[in-house]
């Protein structure tokens, strides 16, 4: 049974001394107390000194950690400039679960969240990547049961396996967020665990002492180890394999033991310990080290012997590790006091004496050991060594020498991710643990197995929703680069992941920053692998670490540098003045998109026209933590201060005055704010570092909204109102969701959704008929809508809807069937309803090509402007029509013109674009072919062409063809930056005639097709060029018509399915559920048009639509979502 003592005290030291530990190399000279605690500023100081004549940018450097942990801790800083107190701190706690009994005990408000994860434990595209899930500090296997394996992580808890590895559930959920990077297993009773908490390595959590478990990590006291004693930092501990009630534990105060099963601890060897190892077969011998110190007890810990022989005078850090495959063996390897390299010294006599061994090879490749660096020994062969740091080495001859097993950036059989901070051998296999998770070797490091599927302990820095499909997510990670959701995760860009926005008005294009806004990845699948282009910075400009990335209403995407910039076709365009510093928040008015507001400190301002000019409006008395305008009255802006005394502001004036609403808030560190659209109470949630607070304009003040939430550091959070959920993004336990709480409606409103039956850069082939899906947000029924709608701005048309639409339900509206030119379009709607509650929801925006029809059987030789194709670019302009004059590429197949990546030079790095041909009926042909002339100079492996097809007017792309069908992709690579498993680089300058046989898409009446055309950011050649596309075949008249050539669409779809023979015979249609009940007939539809069978009134499920035409009978399945 767990007690509410034991929670209360948790929190004591949970953060206490926050700062990194005295271990890392520009804290080494700073002198601190309790009674004299170093400022967050004295901190960040000292290592950006150190940085300066250091290359940060380096692989190794061990830069990364530091800003990782500079950017976590500074929400943290109070008012006079430090971080948090143990007691502070655990006022906090005290005061949050104070909180709780009082809302239980009067009932004032009910908790109404029932958050669930959204993981990610798991990615589509993890096989091929170097990224993964989330760092690992330790690891442990059950002795008695190989299939039982616990796994410590630095601020997700501690977890549990019973099916070695397959499926985990997390142990400590229920405390404070705290990290672990020690766990012991007691062999005489595998159901007692110990925990060493906090994180070792890198102080994204900090100590709350050891804890014990007697259910095998189903609950856990605190020992005598705990909140109100412990030191800042806890790492390796231990259990007497003879006597259970013995242990030890190496801390940042001294190696500390318990003869009392943890109830009391002594510390018997001051210091600050990193490592500790009790000696196979004998528990009277106990080693341990300090950076720069070896010690040994003979008398089990009583008391220790500083050990020199053979070792050097000075380290920067040591680590150990022992055999029973050799009793009396010590291995260990030391760092130089510059992190770099120093050796590997062994003991054959029980670590009383040390020989250094020869090797010489820098198996550290870097000189970060003070962040990652473990070594670990074969149980079974004394000589097989394996040493981590930024990748795994292992040495087969005692460490005379290495070889290198992997490569962090390589996702071969041997991967392990970057950064190594343990390595053990369980068994007979090798575990190691990384920023990417936890990996096993069953052959001696030849390969290793990803074990890391099932963990939810990745660190979020910020996250995105769609605002019309919460299904669809961006967000970035730490140590795991940018991760994209539609229904299931994949990763979509490197390095540190930051801000991940996506497009409000097109949710298939996500952006996501790189940290300092190093690198700005534009992906168009929804967050999937593939379809990522990467752009670097503006000129002369480095960001924070997160830097602030943001899109407004009107798709226009802004970042904060030095200066707002705004980027826009694959250009940065500088917008504002230069800042005095780095723009920490950028907030956009979700109304008025001439608003802006940023932050850097303190200091507050806002700019009334579109970002040009800014002025400074407030200065707080502590660092604004993030800003959001309120989305119903933009006259109302929300602030949240830093530490935990700070504050939350309303202003009712766009900035001039504000008010506090801190209310009864515990001093929790308030990280992100957010106020949810079309509310009519203003409801705000606020994502802290104990969870998620709510607060509205009843209640007036703030409470808890945790149910299922674990007790974790809530970094960000967004609202979808659609599907009336809220998505929170955590510092060591991933995504998790809830549904926002429920509240009175407005008595009238209507919300539009969305553009249905046109997608955002959909490619329409021929007439389109757009919809309206709309939804009653109000009290009352809907019998009235007003619609006003324009094509590309020109001649606004109205038109009223009448009808029924019940309160909160969602009717789909007829807009317009019309055919147009073919082009680039915008279709802008707006609606409304008498005594329309709110007004900012009823407009929207969509873009999209309209296409025309190709003749088949026709070439086109490109020569005419009717000869045309669609071009879309991402980034610089890339297919161009006219006379190719480059040095290579210089020569049309027929006439003069082709389209060419770059008709008179090189094209453009970083640079993706789309030839997309017209529209084919391949149901009029039979033996359809496409085939066209090419020619191209493209760097080998990294610069590429390809051909996608679509069969539903550009909704979906995918890749035609592989390289083993004749005479088309000449490579198969799909591990190259730009390779999608098929396509065409390298160097073919001569033009030659291509062509895919098209068998397969016979029934296919809107064919489309497009050349891909994508480079990486360095090296750039002429290109490719196109001539003389043609779809060919051999025409079929009237005679040759089959049932089958038909078309239904969408599939799945929400309400109407599309049905169209592509011939004009007259057909029956029925429609069965899935139990056989007939739902639908109709007879004799005429086959000139699609035929739309509605289907919104019902239920959701599978249905089969029969059609019967000339005698014939064919059946196709329809997915009703």
């Amino acid at each position: 049974m767990r007690t509410i003592l034991i929670i209360l005290f948790t929190f004591c030291c949970l953060f206490s001394n926050a700062q990194v530990g005295s271990g890392t190399p520009w804290m080494k000279n700073l002198k601190q107390s309790k009674s004299n605690p170093l400022t967050f500023k004295e901190i960040v100081d000292a290592g950006n000194a150190y940085w300066k004549t250091r290359d940060k940018d380096a692989k190794g450097s061990g830069y990364k950690p530091f800003k990782r942990w500079e950017s976590f801790w500074q929400n943290y800083v109070n008012a006079d400039g430090f971080l948090p107190t143990s007691q502070e701190l655990w006022e906090v706690w005290d005061a949050k679960n104070s909180k709780k009994s009082q809302r239980r005990s009067t009932a004032v408000r009910i908790d109404e969240s029932n958050w669930e994860s959204m993981g990610p434990t798991d990615f589509l595209n993890r096989n091929t990547n170097n990224a993964n899930l989330g760092r690992v500090n330790t690891i442990i296997v059950n002795p008695s049961n190989s299939n039982v394996i616990y796994v410590g992580s630095p601020a997700g808890g501690i977890w549990k396996s019973t099916d070695a590895g397959a499926t985990y559930i997390p142990l400590t959920d229920h405390l404070p967020q705290i990290g672990v990077s020690g766990i012991a297993i007691d062999t005489n009773n595998t159901d007692i665990l110990y925990i060493a908490t906090g994180d070792d390595d890198y102080y994204s959590s900090t100590s709350v002492g050891v804890w014990k478990s007697t259910d095998a990590g189903a609950n856990w006291q605190q020992t005598g180890l705990n909140p109100s004693n412990t030191p800042y930092r806890t790492s390796e501990i231990y259990i007497n394999p003879t006597n259970s009630n013995m242990l030890w534990v190496a801390t940042s105060d001294g190696i500390f033991k318990s003869t009392n099963g943890g109830d009391s601890w002594e510390n018997k060897q001051s210091g600050s310990f990193r490592d500790l190892k009790v000696k196979p077969s004998d528990p009277n011998i106990i080693y341990g080290t300090t950076d720069d110190k070896f010690y040994k007890s003979t008398d089990a810990g009583e008391t220790f012997t500083h050990i020199t022989d053979g070792l050097p005078i000075l380290s920067g850090r040591l680590f150990i590790d022992i055999t029973p495959a050799n009793n009396n063996l010590v291995y260990m390897v030391a760092s130089n006091t510059d992190n770099t390299y120093q050796g590997i010294y062994k003991s054959l006599d029980s670590g009383t004496t040390f020989t250094q061994m020869e090797n010489t090879t820098n198996i550290f490749e870097g000189n970060q050991s003070w962040y990652d660096l473990a070594i670990g020994v074969s149980n079974t062969n004394e000589n097989e060594i394996y040493v981590g740091c930024l990748n795994v080495w292992k040495s087969s001859d005692g460490g005379d020498s290495f070889s290198q097993l992997n490569q962090w950036y390589s996702r071969t059989d041997s991967y392990t991710h970057a950064d190594i901070h343990f390595i053990r051998a369980f068994n007979n296999g090798i575990f190691v643990g990384s920023d990417g998770g936890i990996f096993e070797s069953i052959d001696a490091g030849n390969t290793f197995s990803d074990l890391s599927p099932g963990l939810g302990i990745s660190q979020f820095y910020r996250i995105s929703v769609s605002k019309q499909d919460s299904n669809k997510i961006a967000g970035g990670l730490q140590d795991n680069g940018g991760f994209g959701r539609d229904e299931q995760w994949s990763n979509y860009h490197g390095g540190d992941g930051m801000e991940g926005v996506i497009d409000p008005n097109n949710d298939n294009i996500y952006y996501g920053f790189s940290q300092n806004g190093g690198s700005l990845n534009i992906n168009t699948t929804s967050g999937q692998n593939g379809g990522t282009a990467g752009y670097g910075p503006p000129y002369d400009e480095i960001g924070n670490w997160i830097t602030p990335l943001s899109i407004n209403k009107d798709s226009e995407l802004y970042a904060g540098y030095s200066s707002v910039y705004n980027f826009d076709s694959g250009n940065w365009t500088k917008v504002s003045d230069t800042f005095e510093a780095n723009i920490e928040v950028l907030e956009l008015d979700p109304i008025n998109s001439d608003i802006m507001y940023v932050s850097f400190g303190s200091k507050l301002h806002k700019s009334l026209d579109h970002g040009v000019t800014f002025s400074l409006i407030q200065d707080f008395t502590s660092n604004i933590t993030s800003i959001e305008v309120n989305n119903n009255d933009n006259s109302i802006v929300y602030f949240t201060t830093s530490g935990g005394s700070g504050k939350v502001y309303i202003s009712t004036d766009q900035g001039t005055n504000f008010t506090e609403i801190t209310g009864t808030l515990p001093n929790v560190t308030k990280n992100i704010i957010k106020h949810q659209p079309l509310s009519p109470t203003n409801a705000l949630y606020l994502g802290t570092s104990l969870g998620v607070f709510r607060y509205d304009d009843l209640t007036n003040d703030w409470g808890l909204y945790e149910t299922n939430l674990p007790n974790t550091d809530v970094r960000d959070l967004s609202i979808n109102t659609v599907d009336y959920n809220i998505t929170a993004g955590t510092h060591g336990r991933g995504i998790w969701r809830s549904d926002l709480q429920a509240e009175a409606l407005a008595p009238n409103d209507i919300q539009l959704i969305a553009v249905e039956n046109l997608t955002s850069m959909q490619i329409n082939c021929g007439a389109i008929s757009p919809k309206l899906r709309v939804l009653n947000n109000g009290q009352n029924s809907i019998n009235n809508v007003d619609i006003t709608y324009s094509f590309d701005g020109v001649s606004e048309t109205p038109l009223t809807w009448t009808g029924t639409i019940g309160s909160q339900a969602t009717a789909v509206l007829d807009l317009v069937d019309i055919t147009l030119a073919a082009g680039f379009h915008t279709l802008s709607v707006t609606t409304t309803t008498n005594n329309d509650y709110f007004t900012h929801n009823n407009s929207a925006e969509i873009t999209f090509y309209v296409n025309e029809t190709g003749e088949t059987g026709v070439v086109n030789t490109f020569e005419n402007s009717s000869d045309e194709l669609i071009v879309v670019n991402e980034g610089e302009d890339v297919w161009q029509r006219g006379i190719p004059t480059g040095a290579l590429l210089n020569t049309a197949a027929s006439g003069t013109n082709v389209y060419g990546t770059n008709l008179s030079g090189n094209y453009a790095d970083n640079s993706k674009g789309y030839l997309t041909s017209k529209c084919y009926d391949l149901t009029t042909i039979a033996n359809p072919v496409l085939k066209f002339q090419m020619a191209f100079y493209l760097e080998t492996n990294y610069d590429v062409a390809y051909v996608q097809y679509s069969t539903n007017q550009g909704v979906d792309w995918e890749v035609l063809g592989t390289s083993a069908d004749s005479n088309w992709y000449n490579s198969s690579l799909n591990e190259c930056n730009n390779c999608v498993g098929g396509q065409w680089t390298g160097t073919d300058t001569n033009l030659k005639e291509y062509s895919y046989d098209l068998a397969a898409f016979s029934s296919q009446s809107n064919m489309i097709f497009r050349m891909v055309f994508h480079s990486d950011s360095y090296i750039n050649l002429e290109g490719v060029v196109i001539d003389d596309l043609l779809v060919d075949g051999t025409v079929l008249d009237a005679d040759n018509f089959q049932i089958n050539q038909i078309s239904v669409y969408p599939n799945p779809s929400k309400d109407v399915f599309y049905v169209k023979l592509n011939n004009s015979t007259p057909f029956d249609i029925r429609v069965t559920d899935i139990t056989g009940k007939v739902v639908y007939t109709k007879k004799q539809i005429n086959a000139t048009t699609p035929f739309p069978l509605q289907m919104e009134t019902y239920s959701s499920g599978i249905y089969f639509l029969q059609i019967r035409a000339n005698n014939q009978l064919t059946t196709r399945k329809l997915v009703l979502n």
